[in-house]
């Protein structure tokens, strides 16, 4: 007989042999049994569980105004959709990437990125979508004057931006209610109309996070968002805020004047979301912060970025240096958040995966916090930015030289440009990044939305179980008091797939395995919670 010892109430189960029979652990074959070292936690939207991805590409969500060359011009609002293929799951958590640019076209903007399909976001919608996101991104409303000079010029320069941050607030606000209305209908996208993800990737940063918390007119009434002249071009009246709402709409792009701003994108349907993530944005002021309900926010961010400053500072025109604004950085941004306890559901956590700690290491004690501290380049630049985006010369030069028209002196200008803050720039360097983003973030999302649905979703589970010691020679201790979460069952596989041994209906943080009667070699132990599962390898000595 094989006798199983729990130290809590002191309970012996006995097994017969014959209860014994063959079980094949499908998750150690698809791993790989060789090899296999620590503890495997496959979980859903923390791991890639899905190997293919099905994207449906440029789907109207919206239509608006937009004043790229100053005149209004109607624009229809587009999207591409990821999804993981062969998911039976009706409705998932949704992940809108907002792509960067500084809100001017790819190249006109005189970098290599500005669009939904640049290569860094494309990455991140594919890698949520394997591991059972959908994931959309999205296009929106581009158009600013970085190149006014003048006495007015700074006017000009900060209002245009600001608006043009405005627009892009209000384009994001209508594909989550497309998409939510249409969750709540066909769902054609196996859509969870509660669980809305933000993702802002460079400039889509700054809308993710005025998402969250701009909602009031009087926080784009403080004085540095105050006109300082008139200007009937811009819609600039001296000593009022820049956006005014009577042209152009509400925070959620209703009413605004006709021939300004289009009131009827889904009108109607929540557009609340759950989470935020920013990717190198910052926040028109820290005074925007509300306490949570506000959506939990993690900041991912390079600690000398030249654009957008990690803790308070100036925007400043990429191509001119001239400044437009003051705002605040991933690092004020995620104190304030946790001060406020919007990120309590993931603070104070026990982790102890190599992105945790690293983090820990150097984000001040601010969790949900990863700055990314990297040299300056060589040359003029003085900072680095964007490390997880890619590009090649090839699409560049063949794009902006036959497909618009530039120079090649042109063309070498947005080349160098791009990687004057990026000058190692690779695929390989910029995976390496979204990998560490992935790794901290997603254990965060899965815990502050309760993903308990689908396949092994406690994010905290994986780094706080202790299975010792091991090798082992007469017991095995498991431990979950950390998470604070009882085991349910265990199953035993040796190194073949067999289950040797299987217990359920338990509910121990803490027990105790005899192993004295088992022989010598590798074993499996297949830990089951009520939110997932944990398969440990044990050696028998």
């Amino acid at each position: 007989m094989y006798l199983f010892e729990f130290s809590q109430n002191s309970v012996k189960f006995v097994l017969k042999k014959n209860t014994m029979r063959k079980h094949l652990l499908t998750l150690l074959f698809v791993m790989g049994v060789t090899g296999f070292t620590g503890n495997l936690f496959a979980q859903r939207f923390v791991s890639e569980i899905f190997s293919s991805v099905n994207v449906t590409s440029n789907i109207t969500y919206g239509q608006n105004i937009q004043f790229l060359t100053g005149a209004a011009d109607t624009v229809e609002l587009k999207s591409d959709i990821y999804e993981p293929v062969g998911d039976t799951m009706g409705a998932r958590p949704t992940v809108i990437v907002i792509h960067t640019g500084s809100f001017l076209p790819i190249f006109y903007n005189g970098q290599a990125t500005g669009i939904k399909t640049d290569s860094a976001v494309t990455e991140l919608c594919r890698q949520f979508a394997r591991r059972g996101y959908t994931a959309i991104a999205v296009d929106y409303r581009l158009g600013w004057n970085p190149a006014a000079v003048g006495a007015s010029g700074q006017d000009i320069r900060t209002g245009t931006l600001l608006q043009a941050v405005y627009r892009s607030l209000q384009d994001v606000k209508a594909a989550v209610r497309y998409f939510r209305n249409d969750a709540n209908n066909a769902n054609t996208y196996h859509i969870d109309k509660n669980l809305f993800i933000l993702a802002g990737v460079g400039s889509g940063g700054y809308v993710a996070m005025a998402y969250a918390n701009l909602n009031d007119p009087a926080q784009i009434a403080l004085p540095k968002f105050l006109a300082a002249t008139t200007n009937a071009t811009y819609g600039f009246t001296a000593g009022q805020s820049y956006i005014n709402q009577a042209i152009w709409g509400d925070f959620d792009g209703y009413a605004g004047t006709p021939g300004f701003n289009l009131d009827n994108n889904t009108p109607g349907v929540d557009n609340s979301v759950a989470f935020i993530v920013n990717m190198g944005g910052a926040l028109g002021d820290s005074s925007w912060m509300q306490a949570a309900p506000s959506a939990p926010i993690v900041a991912f961010h390079v600690v000398n970025d030249p654009f957008a400053p990690y803790k308070d500072g100036s925007v400043i025109v990429p191509t001119t240096g001239d400044f437009v604004v003051d705002v605040s950085g991933s690092w004020r941004v995620i104190r304030i958040a946790d001060s406020l306890g919007n990120n309590s559901a993931f603070q104070n956590n026990t982790w102890t995966d190599a992105y945790t700690t690293r983090a820990n290491q150097i984000n001040d004690g601010y969790d949900g916090l990863f700055p990314f501290e990297m040299a300056d380049p060589p040359g003029p630049a003085t900072g680095q930015a964007g490390p997880w985006e890619w590009y090649d010369s090839t699409t560049v030069y063949m794009t902006a030289m036959f497909g618009l028209g530039f120079t090649q002196g042109h063309c070498d200008t947005i080349w160098y440009n791009s990687l004057a803050t990026n000058p190692d720039m690779s695929r390989t360097k910029a995976l390496a990044y979204i990998d560490t983003i992935m790794g901290y973030l997603n254990h965060r999302i899965a815990v502050s939305l309760n993903l308990t649905t689908g396949i092994d979703n406690s994010a905290f589970i994986q780094s706080t179980l202790k299975v010792y010691p091991n090798p082992a020679s007469d017991l095995i201790q498991i431990d979950a008091s950390a998470s604070r979460t009882p085991v349910r069952s265990i199953n035993m596989y040796d190194i073949s797939g067999r289950l040797v041994r299987s217990l359920d209906r338990l509910d121990d943080m803490k027990l105790i395995i005899n192993t004295q009667n088992l022989d010598a070699g590798s074993y499996f132990l297949k830990i089951k919670f009520d939110s997932g599962e944990v398969i440990e390898k044990i050696s028998i000595q």
